[in-house]
């Protein structure tokens, strides 16, 4: 009896509550405890991760960054720059003269020289080349020489060009001598044959890139000018502007035009005077011959 009396008080609905609010309880504990390690175990591996990366991931892109940087602030600006000059001067020879002493005097060459004539008109043209740093005072020391019809100045950014050529240039050469090293230890005929056809590309490759260096260089260094000189007439007085200039110009347009019929008679006369000539001694040789004909002619 006593045994069942104890059964039936643990059967009861508040033992069984209170026994499954322990239970609960006691779970509850046991979770919040292990998911609280557990969280900050993985706070604390996720925050060593996440440093070890970005001290990783930093320090090698920054260095390159910085090396980059450098490398661009260091590099000097690489331009062609090429001016065309047109002018007209009182004497085309002593001009020419006078531009490639100017030339010669600011530390260039002349690259082609040309003086010729034309209906009696002289005309000059020039290719020189100067030092880049003294284009502009040349071409202002030329264009003192006489009057000005054209000036055109342009200049080419090959900055990257240049220097991707020397970079491209270094790889190569590294290249070739590793081929010579394999060309040392090579064994047999294929491998000997395999390196040199490689070596005679690269070589061939530095060879073409050598000679656009070489371009680039003088095309930067120095500067060409093209001049074109025409003959200008001398003491040439210009018409005033204006209603009295154009009537001035009107004037000297007709009496050019009085000179040149006047001028064109006088040569149609002169080029025409030998037939003028003939013409007039057929005519008589007609009339001669035509009275002699009818003094012959008996009278009916």
């Amino acid at each position: 009896m006593l045994e069942l009396r104890g059964l039936a008080r643990f059967t009861k609905p508040r033992y069984i509550i209170t026994v499954l609010l322990l239970i609960v309880f006691t779970f509850a504990v046991l979770i919040s405890s292990g998911c609280g390690s557990m969280t900050s175990r993985n706070t604390l591996d996720s925050e060593s991760s996440t440093s070890e990366i970005s001290n990783g991931s930093a320090s090698v892109p920054q260095t390159q960054l910085a090396d980059n940087a450098s490398d661009v602030s260091f590099q000097e600006r690489k331009t062609m720059q090429k001016a065309d000059l047109n002018l007209r001067v009182q004497d085309v020879v002593a001009s020419v003269d006078q531009i490639i002493a100017l030339c010669s005097e600011n530390g260039g060459y002349t690259v082609s020289s040309r003086v010729y004539r034309q209906d009696e008109i002289v005309s000059g043209k020039l290719a020189i080349k100067v030092p880049q740093t003294n284009l502009l005072s040349v071409i202002n020391s030329i264009s003192a020489l006489g009057e000005v019809n054209d000036k055109t100045i342009t200049a080419q950014d090959v900055t990257e060009e240049y220097y991707d050529s020397q970079a491209r240039l270094k790889v190569l050469k590294a290249k070739e001598e590793r081929l010579l090293g394999l060309m040392d230890e090579a064994t047999n005929i294929t491998e000997i044959i395999s390196v040199e056809n490689e070596l005679t590309k690269t070589r061939s490759e530095i060879e073409v890139l050598t000679g656009r260096l070489q371009y680039l260089t003088n095309a930067t260094e120095y500067s060409q000018i093209n001049i074109t000189l025409a003959q200008g007439l001398p003491g040439t007085v210009k018409a005033p502007q204006g209603t009295l200039g154009k009537a001035w110009q009107g004037l000297v347009g007709s009496l050019n035009g009085v000179v040149t019929f006047a001028s064109g008679t006088v040569v149609f006369i002169f080029s025409a005077l030998p037939w003028l000539i003939v013409l007039v001694l057929l005519f008589f040789l007609g009339r001669y011959g035509y009275k002699k004909i009818r003094v012959r002619k008996p009278k009916q």
